[in-house]
């Protein structure tokens, strides 16, 4: 397995692991953007840049709930949003938070078209590898209300 590999895997399957760049040794952790300290944890929103990372993730999570986050650079509630969405990632820790921005490569773009994403900022929710709600917008209540649904 690659190193890159396994180190996404245990982020995912883990959430709460600080990886040191020692134990890595790389100097750039990209795919993971830890959100902030609660409690001594580190709480972790994954990045996903490609098909691939997110297959990976979505199978990786198990029966957990996993919930996507796709947005772009320029759209100004997807900003907005973004604070939130880690916050959620603090509070419901039993899911798994990744987060898709599709101008960033031409594969998150070629991701956000093959999950049928038409408008940002949009939120997804996976279970067993299975989408079972969206959510579109940048309503807070709404996204926190389909993760207490499904968790």
């Amino acid at each position: 397995m690659h190193r890159f590999s396994y180190v996404f895997v245990l982020a995912v399957l883990s959430r709460t692991m600080a990886f040191s760049t020692t134990f890595l040794g790389t100097t750039s952790l990209a795919p993971i953007r830890t959100t902030r300290q609660n409690s001594g944890l580190s709480m972790q929103v994954v990045d996903i840049d490609s098909e691939a990372a997110f297959d990976r993730a979505v199978s990786s999570a198990g029966s957990a709930l996993v919930v996507v986050d796709y947005s772009t650079t320029w759209c100004g509630p997807c900003k907005v949003i973004a604070p939130k969405f880690d916050e959620m990632s603090d509070t419901f820790t039993d899911a798994v938070f990744l987060k898709v921005i599709g101008d960033s490569t031409p594969d998150a773009s070629k991701l956000m078209k093959r999950e049928g994403v038409r408008s940002v900022p949009s939120f997804h929710y996976f279970k067993d590898g299975e989408k079972v709600d969206v959510v579109n917008g940048a309503n807070a209540d709404a996204i926190v209300t389909a993760i207490k649904k499904h968790i």
